[in-house]
């Protein structure tokens, strides 16, 4: 009983206004850890890419308070949960807050991973669009289940473990062009090291030391003279020294 008292008042204490940023930036950081692990695991990378974890993770510490300041100005513009609302609700969210964490996340990740600026926006230019629609076949649902029933001090904690499967799509789709580049890359090497290697075995020996003699056929043009001039020169010569 002591045990259950003291775990509903921290749970009360962690969920209080005082500290809901924490906690709710906290737990985020922990389902995006846990996303990531999971993915990691389906695709198969041994030994588990700490840095990539690392990453993920710190996304998810600077989308907390966002999340946080954003749901707490919907619920103070747009209180009650009537059906118009929740639909002003969902489409500011779905239109305004949506795009830029898209855009934060590609552009945040690109620079961890120490590409430039035009590397990053070429990057979120080919992922933008596919990652948004995505974003809108999932979240209009989900946030209208979020702003019917749940209390605003849920708010972020419950997008963030619907985020686990989300966060299990963002860490695929980050990192799956550069596991494909890693590939070819290798792929590239493996094939010039075996051409380096047929042409090494198959290159023919040095004629100066070799015991055959070079039956190679001549080119005509180099046992004529190219100069009819100097042919007739040469005739005269050899006819002078008869």
């Amino acid at each position: 009983m002591a045990r259950m008292a003291r775990f509903k008042n921290f749970f009360h204490t962690a969920f209080s206004p005082p500290y809901l940023l924490y906690t709710s930036t906290g737990v985020s950081a922990v389902i995006e850890l846990i996303g990531d692990y999971l993915e990691q695991k389906v695709e198969g990378v041994t030994p588990y890419d700490t840095g990539r974890g690392i990453r993920m993770t710190t996304t998810a510490v600077v989308a907390g308070p966002p999340y946080y300041f954003w749901y707490r100005m919907l619920d103070r513009r747009f209180p009650g949960r009537t059906g118009k609302i929740i639909l002003k609700k969902v489409l500011l969210d779905q239109t305004v807050l949506s795009p830029i964490m898209i855009v934060a996340f590609y552009i945040g990740m690109c620079r961890m991973e120490g590409k430039n600026h035009e590397q990053s926006m070429r990057e979120l230019k080919d992922k933008f669009w596919f990652t948004y629609k995505l974003d809108c076949t999932v979240w209009p649902l989900a946030q209208w289940f979020n702003f019917y029933f749940l209390p605003p001090s849920l708010r972020v904690i419950y997008t963030e473990t619907i985020n686990v499967g989300h966060s299990m799509f963002f860490s695929r789709f980050k990192h799956i062009d550069k596991k494909e580049r890693e590939a070819r890359e290798r792929a590239l090497l493996e094939e010039a090291a075996r051409t380096q290697q047929m042409v090494a075995t198959s290159q023919p020996a040095d004629p100066l030391h070799s015991s055959h003699p070079d039956t190679r056929p001549q080119r005509v043009d180099t046992l004529l003279p190219s100069d009819p001039g100097q042919s007739h020169m040469n005739q005269k010569g050899q006819v002078g020294t008869l």
